[in-house]
């Protein structure tokens, strides 16, 4: 890395610029900014290298172990929420390698204490439903679908319908379900792009 440091100011600004070329260009384009900002010492740039890997796009492949290695950094120098979701994302799916539902479990556990984040319940809520790492566990899954749609994250609630209807509770887990598509069709009608009912 290079030990060069700029302004506080100005890490800022070149920051924004580098999250504009990831929302407006190629992939590949805005990887080259991000990589020559960490190299500037801008840890908030590892999270979105680490994103780029993960998902890939034009001019990026896919490498989850890439991925992996910036969102480990992201977590040692800043403890981005971002990086910890992307690390919890392979664990659980078993990205580039063997699915670990107890590192997934921990570090959602870590995110549920520290943070309280939406998507860190669903995950957990999902654990408990499936019995992915401990036994299934449908009334802790349903408290974790209920947080995580408390703090606005429309698959929670969806979740909490399919674990009522797991639960016996068939037309409830119906109406619930039919409440999160009603919700999610209004958001989606504001902004398609709204995180609340982004699949993740």
């Amino acid at each position: 890395m290079n030990s060069v440091s700029i302004s506080n100011e100005l890490k800022e600004k070149r920051l924004n610029e580098a999250v504009e070329v990831f929302s407006r260009d190629t992939a590949g384009s805005a990887l080259l900014k991000f990589t020559e900002l960490a190299e500037l010492g801008v840890d908030e740039a590892l999270s979105f290298i680490g994103n780029l890997y993960e998902f890939g796009g034009e001019g990026v492949g896919i490498d989850y172990s890439k991925a992996k290695i910036y969102y480990e950094k992201s977590i040692g120098k800043i403890g981005s929420v971002a990086s910890y979701l992307g690390m919890i994302r392979i664990y659980y799916y078993g990205l580039g390698m063997e699915r670990d539902f107890n590192k997934a479990f921990e570090l959602c556990a870590f995110l549920d204490e520290d943070c309280r984040h939406p998507h860190a319940y669903f995950y957990l809520g999902k654990m408990f439903m499936n019995g992915e790492g401990g036994p299934e566990d449908l009334e802790k899954a349903k408290r974790y679908f209920r947080e995580s749609w408390k703090r606005g994250y429309v698959f929670g609630l969806t979740y909490l319908g399919v674990a009522e209807q797991r639960s016996g509770r068939r037309f409830y887990g119906l109406l619930v379900r039919a409440r999160a598509a009603v919700a999610g069709f209004w958001i989606a009608r504001r902004n398609v792009h709204d995180p609340r009912i982004r699949e993740i």
